[in-house]
């Protein structure tokens, strides 16, 4: 599979120093106290700590999503090293969640981060058209692909079509996403929450969208016009077909 080269548009995006929180918050757990002479109650269960579920107002990744993704990190001969840079804690939290559980949104740019301190940014690049073209196989995505086809055809472009609605099923609170059809096409994600504004998602989106014309049986160019990205979470990926 070819692997693209990243390009930014934008000279002055400089993404690598901006922080960000993380949604999730460290809390304990209650332990009940021991139960009295004659009270015939259960004692409440230990419930180990953990991190909580993001607010509604947060963003958020549908668990299945992350779930893949590790998936994908763990089919790599690094994925040891690439394991040892997430926190454990936030690893076991994925691992034990239901895939259509609601999760903080800064976990997955966290996973491309532990991919890119690991192995560069091609990793990213890897993984992200990975779960592209696994996407057919996939429950979750099999009705929306079929229908895209079925409606607008297999020409690569119009399969793009399928990506802001695949958005708003496995994202939640993280901006908008369109299609803009033209010379050339352009798929802009506004009001991206700063969670996520980091250049490793820059790199992941630009990966899904040049895979997904990959597995439309075409290829094209993609580059990242992002001079307001920082700022506003604004970004245009213009694809060149």
């Amino acid at each position: 599979m070819r692997t693209p080269e990243v390009r930014l548009r934008a000279a002055e995006l400089d993404l690598e120093d901006m922080s960000f929180q993380t949604a999730a918050v460290l809390t304990g757990a209650a332990v009940a106290a021991p139960a009295r002479h004659l009270d015939r109650r259960r004692p409440r269960r230990y419930v180990r700590p953990g991190l909580l579920p993001p607010l509604e107002s947060e963003p958020a990744f549908k668990a299945s999503i992350l779930k893949m993704v590790l998936e994908h990190v763990d089919e790599l001969p690094a994925a040891a090293a690439v394991r040892r840079h997430l926190d454990p804690q936030v690893q076991r939290e994925i691992a034990e969640a239901s895939r259509t559980q609601w999760l903080p949104g800064a976990w997955g740019v966290e996973i491309y981060e532990a991919l890119a301190a690991a192995l560069g940014e091609t990793a990213v690049l890897a993984v992200a058209a990975a779960m592209v073209s696994a996407a057919p196989a996939t429950p979750m995505f099999q009705p929306l692909l079929r229908g895209v086809i079925h409606i607008f055809g297999r020409e690569p472009v119009e399969l793009l079509r399928a990506y802001p609605h695949a958005q708003r099923f496995i994202a939640r609170n993280c901006g908008t996403c369109e299609v803009v059809f033209g010379r050339p096409t352009t798929v802009r994600f506004q009001r991206v929450p700063e969670a996520l504004r980091r250049r490793v998602w820059l790199v992941g989106q630009l990966a899904v969208i040049e895979a997904m014309l990959v597995l439309a049986g075409g290829a094209g160019r993609v580059e990242i016009d992002a001079p307001r990205f920082a700022t506003t979470g604004t970004v245009d990926f213009l694809v060149h077909t």
